[in-house]
């Protein structure tokens, strides 16, 4: 953002300010100074979410005059219907209708990976590699590590990609592809080995084994996909581990995700629950999915080397127990 130092502007509208990287940064040392000569006019909007970022606090500001727009009025505008507002609400986790209905600043206290944690990972220059993996892809140079959550008839399968340039323990999402219910194995499988031929050095592909057994290992091997396939059953003790180690990467920002708003409300969703046996038990409420959560946590998962891997079940635990 620094080559914005300088210029000067008369008015600035800035969307979903709440996601802007370094926003402090970004208001107060770049925008700001850009309408001081003019006096000029500052318009930001975002769906309310974390209560620790300057936009936040411009909605606590006296100086700053705050409209907020609830369902209410889009409703009186003759916009939706008051029926289809209802069966949103029946529909959508309580937290995240309150949220993007009613524009409130609330978060679940149980939530394992908290608001500010997942918005300090988001970086705004990032986008996924191509929406179409049946193109030609123009993938940047780098080691590739996919993460495979299998699901059919109640949960999505789901193949997250990530990046990581090999010379840190830095990994970035470039990609996330979602499967309808129902969708057989066999056409995930393919879409594996499609994003393995197009990306070329897929290092690692990390499958969610449980309930489906060993069968869809050899399936993909037998497809011919030449990366390192390996599965995992989600007990307790790996659940922790896993999500452990991408609560790890979050909290020493070394890892980048695009913004993706299902994706954003999948990891907030996440609850987790210290058990009396000193292990943490995840949980998602009713109507709601984490698929997409367990494919990058595979895939951040898959990253790990001895140097970045870590020992002991308890890691990840909230710091308020």
């Amino acid at each position: 953002m620094n080559f914005l130092r300088g210029f000067t502007a008369n008015l600035l509208l800035v969307d979903e300010a709440t996601f802007l990287g370094d926003d402090e940064t970004v208001f107060y040392s770049v925008l700001f100074p850009m309408l001081q000569t003019t006096d000029g006019t500052l318009i930001a909007s975002s769906t309310p979410w974390g209560k620790d970022s300057a936009f936040y606090k411009f909605t606590q500001d006296p100086a700053f005059k705050v409209h907020r727009v609830t369902i209410d009025a889009v409703i009186e505008a003759g916009l939706v219907k008051r029926d289809f507002v209802r069966e949103m609400e029946r529909l959508t986790p309580r937290e995240r209708f309150r949220r993007e209905y009613l524009a409130e600043f609330v978060e679940d206290e149980l939530a394992y990976f908290p608001q500010n944690l997942i918005t300090q990972c988001i970086d705004s220059e990032l986008a996924p590699i191509t929406d179409d993996w049946t193109r030609q892809v123009k993938a940047p140079a780098g080691r590739y590590f996919l993460g495979v959550d299998l699901g059919k008839k109640v949960d999505y399968s789901v193949i997250a990609i990530a990046r990581w340039d090999g010379k840190e323990a830095y990994a970035e999402l470039v990609g996330l592809v979602s499967f309808p219910l129902e969708t057989p194995y066999a056409t995930v499988i393919g879409m594996v080995k499609l994003i393995c031929d197009k990306l070329h050095h897929v290092e690692k592909v990390l499958v969610d084994q449980t309930g489906v057994g060993e069968y869809i290992l050899e399936d993909m091997k037998a497809a011919g996909i030449r990366s390192v396939i390996e599965g995992i059953m989600l007990t307790v003790t790996s659940k922790q581990e896993i999500l452990g180690h991408m609560k790890q990467l979050m909290q020493t920002q070394t890892l980048s995700l695009y913004y993706d708003p299902d994706l954003i409300a999948q990891i907030n969703v996440e609850r987790y629950e210290l058990t009396k046996t000193g292990q943490i038990q995840f949980s998602h409420p009713d109507r709601t999915h984490d698929d997409q959560l367990w494919s990058l946590a595979l895939a951040a998962y898959a990253t790990r080397t001895p140097d970045t891997s870590f020992m002991g079940i308890g890691y990840g635990v909230p710091k308020n127990y």
